[in-house]
């Protein structure tokens, strides 16, 4: 039991939420599938939580974040698995969907109630596997989660009933997963492509976002201001700032505006700028589009405020969409990127560039830019993401990383980047897969419960030894 922990474990630490290294999220639930269908349900559950919480203690929000980011994940880990131990000992080679169904209806259904969306998802710990990836244009996340514990479920009951066919099915829809991505892959998005520019900077930081002081905001309004002009001088029809740039109250937000105004129009670029609205109750978190003219024409505020640090701001309520260059623009904020369904709504009106302004908390700047890369190959759109004490990151509607830089480096970066695809399967039916996961767990277990027991209760011999 305590080497099935610590290789699981590890295994989950390495690979999923701030870890890299995604081969081990294929393998990690397998020591602890092989301990349960020959142990006790109690050694079972214990195992499968305690695994999945130290394996979740490289979150980089502290003993509260372990908390939430390993708790409920722990519980849904240790649900799968007993479920998983009760039909294989009940029905057949079906056995091997009930543990991914049961986990990929777990994330789903927390993803829904949860304040932080799909943070922490087991599929984040496939970005890089872009084939892999492709699967989110048609199911969401949660084929990916299925995907990735179909395996290892397969594996562990053809080790415990000594059948080697159990992995050939699961390699070969796994396989055909892979399959479609890479055929996917090779699509080429129609138009032509948008010189866009991303800049960022954590000097000042967080002075600039929390002041009252007019002076201040009009100093950094101004060195974002240089920012743009060097921007344009490089080629760039649009600029994408951070969330929360500069603080601004009633008296200094006329001149703030002002300066962005002109830089955009004498630059002759569409800018984004995020902005905190400081002395009024509540806050508000905003995203201001300047036209190449200098008109402000948009400004969307945030949907999602990140919970407690966020708790005394407003909550926007509308999706904001502008012309900009070369096809339909989006804009969201860092946190609203956190919830599929928020974002589907520019995947139905065919958005093919989504400009998000982002603050991340530095050690979580890789994931929480990939879970943005993400919704784009959700929804088919580009992403624009320029991220305070995290990443500028400009991703392809096929999640292919086109330029990224850290903001610690005071980036000015400009790409030439297609549109997105557009509007997907996904976009267009939203989480139906989640919710097919969920009626597959609750008749695999009907089935297993009305079944005859196909062979001695698992833990009756074996499981008295551990």
């Amino acid at each position: 039991m305590i080497a099935a922990v610590i290789v699981s474990a590890a295994s989950f630490y390495v690979s999923t939420g701030l870890g890299t290294f995604w081969p081990l999220a294929w393998a990690a639930p397998l020591p602890v599938l092989v301990l349960a269908f020959d142990s006790s349900w109690p050694t079972a559950a214990l195992t499968a939580f305690a695994a999945f919480l130290l394996g979740s203690l490289n979150t980089p929000y502290g003993v509260g974040g372990w908390i939430v980011f390993g708790i409920p994940p722990a519980i849904g880990f240790a649900m799968a698995t007993l479920a998983a131990r009760f039909a294989a000992s009940r029905i057949g080679w079906p056995a091997i969907f009930t543990f991914p169904a049961v986990l990929t209806g777990w994330e789903f259904l927390f993803a829904e109630i949860s304040p932080n969306g799909t943070l922490w998802s087991l599929a984040y710990s496939q970005t890089d596997v872009l084939p892999l990836l492709q699967l989110v244009s048609l199911t969401g996340l949660w084929g990916v989660v299925f995907v990735l514990s179909l395996l290892p479920s397969a594996v562990a009951l053809a080790w415990h009933r000594r059948s080697a066919s159990l992995v050939v099915l699961a390699l070969t829809l796994t396989l055909g997963v892979i399959g479609y991505g890479s055929l996917r892959l090779r699509e080429i998005p129609a138009g032509a492509g948008v010189r866009v520019g991303l800049a960022a900077t954590d000097r000042g930081l967080p002075d600039a976002a929390v002041t009252t002081d007019t002076s201040t905001a009009l100093a950094t309004a101004t060195a974002y201001a240089n920012r743009i002009a060097r921007l344009g001088a490089q080629g760039a029809e649009i600029v994408v700032l951070p969330e929360k740039m500069v603080g601004v109250t009633p008296a200094s937000t006329g001149a703030v505006l002002n300066i962005l105004s002109n830089a955009a129009r004498s630059a002759r670029v569409t800018v984004i700028a995020g902005l905190s609205r400081n002395a009024v109750q509540p806050r508000r978190n905003v995203a201001v589009v300047f036209s190449p003219d200098g008109t402000t024409t948009a400004e969307y505020e945030k949907h999602y405020p990140v919970p407690i640090i966020e708790r005394d701001y407003a909550r926007g309520r509308d999706a904001t969409l502008f012309p900009g260059p070369g096809a339909q623009w989006g804009v969201a904020i860092c946190k609203d990127l956190d919830f599929p369904g928020w974002l589907r709504v520019y995947g139905q009106r065919d958005v093919r560039f989504l400009a998000v302004p982002a603050w991340d908390f530095v050690d979580d700047a890789r994931l929480h830019g990939r879970m943005a890369v993400v919704r784009g190959v959700e929804n088919g759109f580009t992403i624009a993401r320029s991220a305070q004490q995290g990443l500028v990151t400009l991703s392809d509607s096929f999640g292919r990383i086109l330029r990224e830089q850290s903001s610690a480096a005071d980036p000015l970066v400009m790409v030439t980047s297609p549109p997105g695809a557009g509007t997907t399967f996904y976009a267009r039916f939203g989480d139906w897969f989640g919710w097919t996961s969920l009626i597959a767990a609750a008749a695999l277990m009907i089935i297993a419960a009305t079944a005859k027991v196909q062979r001695p209760a698992l833990g009756s011999t074996k499981g008295s030894a551990h």
